[in-house]
């Protein structure tokens, strides 16, 4: 009888939490979205014209650096992200989630003094490469323990507080693109009081609480071995989703698509505002429609590594663009911007999608004790 008036309590618990607050903890999830890429989208947003053009190109003559630096910064900013998410399994969510925001502070005033204090030289390029690089590899490490800390925090939520960061994450992009056209200056946020804040919140506690319970019941301790397999064994064909879906876009975003040019020079674009259009904004705008229709279009579980598998066909397409125009060997076979431009948005936009649905999937594939 106790048990009954105990759930009866929790169902009026959830229906008045929901009822009442459960925007302000979307929002709120939704800001660490942003905050998550906000300093990385800052960093490649602007990285064609003030490190490749700027620092590494005398005299209009690219150097051995401009050539390199987006194929290494591609690297050099995965490598450790991917690395990095095996800390995630130890420690204290609130200091996986305070510590990189801290390393990030101290990037962006290594970065910012770096600007203000350091002008281009042929005699500095060699540092200043290793050393722009060297701070990626840091930012993208730091940043990847926050995301896998802040996506493990939502485990417990609804499906739609899950895809709250993806979206997140896109509307950062969009952010960032929009800055970089008006405004060469951009401005980081602070977070962590914004963590302070949920934490406290009714909502936050219920779904956390509830989680809790669901992993003492099944007598869930730290996961183990047997548990990672158990849970990969229910949601691998999710994973690989988000995998493949990761793999194709960051095979062509941003390095392939920021060195694609328009064919014919000159009007109607701008060479200044060309990337920061057609490939930044245009990506991270369709990216984030994507991940918004996550919500309300989802069509389950069982298909969808169909399409994902589908989106590789996006490599090469790119790769027949208008991509890396002096020194390629392969011939053009997709001339007209307008081949790049749809392109990106329709490779955006299915990331976006197929990430948002893989993520949203994925946890409620396996037993509450293990999401």
């Amino acid at each position: 009888m106790g048990e009954c008036r105990n759930m009866e309590d929790m169902q009026k618990y959830t229906s008045t939490i929901t009822r009442n607050h459960f925007r302000i903890v979307f929002f709120i999830i939704l800001l660490h979205g942003i905050g998550v890429l906000l300093p990385w989208n800052m960093f490649i947003t602007i990285a064609p014209n003030y490190y490749v053009e700027y620092w590494f190109t005398i005299n209009g003559t690219k150097t051995s650096y401009a050539k390199s630096f987006m194929s290494a910064l591609g690297i050099t900013a995965q490598i450790p992200n991917f690395l990095v998410s095996v800390i995630n399994l130890i420690g204290s969510l609130m200091i996986r989630i305070a510590g990189p925001l801290a390393v990030n502070c101290m990037n962006i005033v290594v970065i910012l003094a770096l600007v203000i204090f350091q002008d281009p030289s042929v005699d500095a390029m060699q540092w200043f490469y290793i050393v722009s690089l060297t701070i990626v590899m840091i930012m993208n490490a730091s940043n990847g323990l926050y995301q896998n800390s802040v996506f493990g925090l939502t485990a417990d939520f609804p499906a739609t507080y899950t895809n709250a960061l993806v979206v997140g994450n896109n509307i950062c992009g969009t952010f960032t693109s929009v800055l970089s056209i008006v405004s060469t200056v951009g401005k980081f946020r602070r977070r962590l009081l914004i963590v302070s804040k949920m934490t406290h919140h009714d909502f936050y506690k219920f779904y956390t609480e509830k989680g809790r319970r669901s992993r003492l019941a099944q007598n869930a301790t730290r996961p183990s071995l047997a548990q990672f397999l158990e849970a990969f064994k229910n949601c691998w064909p999710q994973l690989l989703s988000v995998f493949m879906v990761f793999f194709v876009t960051l095979s062509v975003f941003p390095t392939v698509l920021a060195g694609t040019v328009p064919n014919e020079k000159g009007e109607p674009w701008n060479g200044e505002l060309y990337a920061g259009f057609t490939t930044f904004l245009n990506f991270n705008l369709m990216a984030a429609v994507g991940s918004t229709a996550a919500n309300f279009i989802q069509p389950g579980p069982k298909t969808l590594l169909v399409p994902v598998l589908a989106r590789l066909l996006f490599i090469p397409y790119f790769m027949l663009c208008n991509y890396n125009i002096d020194d390629r060997v392969m011939p053009v076979i997709f001339q007209n911007e307008w081949f790049f431009i749809i392109g990106n948005a329709l490779m955006a936009l299915s990331s976006g999608y197929f990430s948002s649905l893989g993520m949203m999937y994925a946890p409620r594939l396996v037993f509450s004790g293990c999401s």
